[in-house]
């Protein structure tokens, strides 16, 4: 009854063909198409971070995998190398789990990691070689992907007759604890740690790689503790011994270094003044 004539009056013209087909006009005097094409699409900004990469075997590691990205064929993604190495951490724990039945499938283990190795450790080499990278996803495919396999191989040697399985969840807890300080500071400092006192995958892989020889070499190594509080354990075998010291070492360190940031971060980002606040008298 109280009708818009000015709505009135555009229905007519596009009806009439004032307008171009199918777009439809607003009550402001402008095409929908025209205002749809001015709404900009968020920005992302992408991530900058820096690697610090400080392993032990680095010297050894970094012309490898240069050597290997040189000579990668075309057709070969970093998407093709991460899922190898989830493949691979699949494999070692299969191999693991299995040697409960014979030492034998260690073998197969001893594979799993170094397929690990070289898809974890050469995606991201290869999309720099190739000025292909993709920061933001690449941060996640790599990032979650490491969760994943190095979970499964850590529980997976608790599985096997290498090491008890609380050990295996007190090495899965140390890395879990490195994990989320080092995604704390890609957040804080835009910075990307991989080692920590020159340890890292790479140096965990290769240790868990030689105790499986040894393994096959010379059996499982058992020693019976001398500790009233681990007799309960019965004997213990060098895994236990190594994982145990490196996971110690581990939770005893990161609370440190988090001790010492957030020192440093106090300074750098000071507390704001505070506001003064009046109040009233009371009448």
């Amino acid at each position: 009854m109280w009708a818009n004539t000015n709505t009135d009056s555009r229905i007519r013209s596009h009806a009439a063909g004032k307008h171009a087909p199918g777009v439809a006009a607003l009550r402001g005097g402008e095409p929908f198409g025209t205002l749809h094409a001015r709404i900009a699409k968020p920005k992302v900004a992408r991530m900058a971070l820096t690697r610090l990469n400080a392993s032990v075997l680095g010297p050894l590691e970094r012309p490898a995998l240069a050597w290997m990205a040189a000579r990668m064929p075309p057709w070969i993604l970093p998407d093709h190398l991460t899922a190898f190495g989830v493949f691979g951490a699949l494999l070692a724990a299969t191999g693991f789990i299995l040697s409960n039945g014979s030492l034998h499938w260690l073998w197969l283990a001893c594979l799993g990691l170094v397929m690990n190795w070289i898809g974890d450790s050469s995606d991201g080499t290869l999309a720099r070689h190739r000025h292909i990278e993709r920061p933001r996803y690449g941060f996640f495919v790599d990032s979650t992907s490491d969760l994943f396999s190095h979970s499964m191989i850590l529980l997976s040697v608790g599985l096997s007759p290498c090491a008890h399985f609380t050990v295996a969840c007190l090495g899965l807890i140390a890395f879990l604890i490195g994990f989320s300080y080092t995604l704390i500071g890609a957040h804080t400092r835009a910075t990307m740690r991989i080692t920590y006192c020159g340890f890292g995958p790479t140096e965990i892989r290769a240790l868990l790689l030689v105790g499986n020889l040894l393994a096959l070499a010379f059996g499982i190594i058992y020693l019976q503790p001398r500790i009233a509080l681990l007799e309960r354990f019965g004997p213990i075998t060098t895994y236990d011994i190594g994982i145990s010291i490196l996971a110690l070492v581990a939770v005893a360190l990161i609370p440190a270094l988090a001790i010492r940031e957030g020192r440093t971060l106090s300074v750098e980002d000071p507390r704001p003044p505070q506001a003064r606040v009046r109040t009233r008298a009371p009448k």
